[in-house]
């Protein structure tokens, strides 16, 4: 009997959502799990649109009229913190929401991770880290044993974020970012593309250079 694949929905068909179809189509490679349903975005000019070969069905309130019909697995494929955890708690029991790790991803067997979290290609997570929900963690990023990434962050391409860290909710890091062992950032903090993180970092600040610098 032919197992039945999962219908999984992209919330966001910006460049990240079309990252993360490609990563769905790897996955299925190793395993046929998925039929990407189609791209959600809340832009009505792109609706009724293709891109890359997947229909862009309309916006987020089709979940809240298919719920009844059949069980929604999806996943939020947008970088900006806000409008993540805004989509997440507005959507919060009309979906089932997915974690999505590419296979070319190292995903030690003692980490926890929790739901709509993606891991892209090339990332590696060492023993006991800890994810919350609705995490981004972007192709080639590290992160060392111990660390925790609390609910909505967003963890752009080529980090290195080392043992025993912790990102409070909604942290963003640019491209590239570094930050030492045993370092907290605080809720909200956003770091710049390039910066290399040597102290805890409070809540809302924004920091840029090497050392790290609070901007606003």
């Amino acid at each position: 009997m032919t197992e039945k694949l999962k219908e999984l929905y992209i919330i966001g068909a910006g460049g990240l959502g079309r990252e993360v179809a490609d990563t769905v189509v790897a996955i299925n490679q190793q395993k046929n799990i998925y039929r990407i349903a189609g791209f959600v975005d809340d832009n009505e000019v792109i609706h009724g649109s293709a891109i890359n070969d997947i229909p862009v069905l309309g916006g987020r309130d089709l979940f809240k009229q298919r719920r009844a019909a059949r069980e929604i697995y999806a996943v939020i494929a947008i970088a900006d913190v806000k409008i993540r955890k805004a989509i997440a708690e507005d959507l919060d029991g009309f979906v089932t929401w997915e974690n999505i790790i590419h296979p070319a991803a190292i995903v030690s067997a003692h980490c926890e991770i929790g739901r709509g979290n993606i891991v892209q290609a090339f990332c590696s997570v060492s023993a006991n880290a800890r994810f919350g929900n609705h995490c981004i963690f972007n192709a080639g990023s590290l992160l060392g044993h111990d660390a925790i990434l609390e609910d909505y962050v967003s963890v752009m391409r080529r980090c290195d974020v080392n043992g025993h860290v912790r990102l409070r909710t909604g942290v963003y890091l640019g491209s590239s970012v570094l930050i030492v062992p045993d370092v907290t950032i605080g809720e909200n903090a956003f770091l710049c593309a390039g910066s290399a993180i040597f102290k805890d970092v409070d809540d809302d600040a924004v920091m840029i250079g090497n050392p790290a610098k609070r901007i606003r």
